[in-house]
């Protein structure tokens, strides 16, 4: 009686039936990502300019350090690329501290918007 070395006919059509498959899903999972990535990238992009801008208020807003006025820095950075007067707001508040003291704060929330990604930033007087 002589051994056989090697595969048989029915297993190599499975290794190759199951390798096709594999291929398959591996280049649909691909072609997907091809597609879609340029959408990706203009969000990245947008959101590295968003984070610029903000960056941007920032050293306006250090080089007006000491801020008498939030209105005055306001009004400095409306008109940048992506601050929107309207999404721009001065707020105050006040509360009491444990010892009876009131203390009162007045801050501006600057809200960044390319219609798909917000970015938010808190500065103080």
């Amino acid at each position: 009686m002589k051994k056989s070395s090697g595969f048989t006919l029915i297993e190599i059509i499975a290794i190759i039936t199951i390798a096709a498959i594999a291929a398959a899903l591996f280049l649909s999972s691909l072609g997907v990502s091809f597609t879609q990535s340029p959408a990706i990238a203009n969000l990245v992009g947008s959101q590295h300019k968003m984070i610029d801008q903000m960056e941007t208020i920032t050293g306006k807003y250090r080089q007006a350090l000491p801020i008498d006025s939030l209105d005055a820095f306001r009004s400095s950075i409306i008109g940048l690329e992506f601050v929107d007067s309207a999404r721009t707001y001065t707020y105050t508040y006040s509360m009491t501290d444990n010892l009876g003291n009131t203390v009162t704060q007045t801050f501006l929330l600057v809200t960044l918007t390319d219609g798909k990604q917000t970015l938010q930033g808190i500065y103080t007087q």
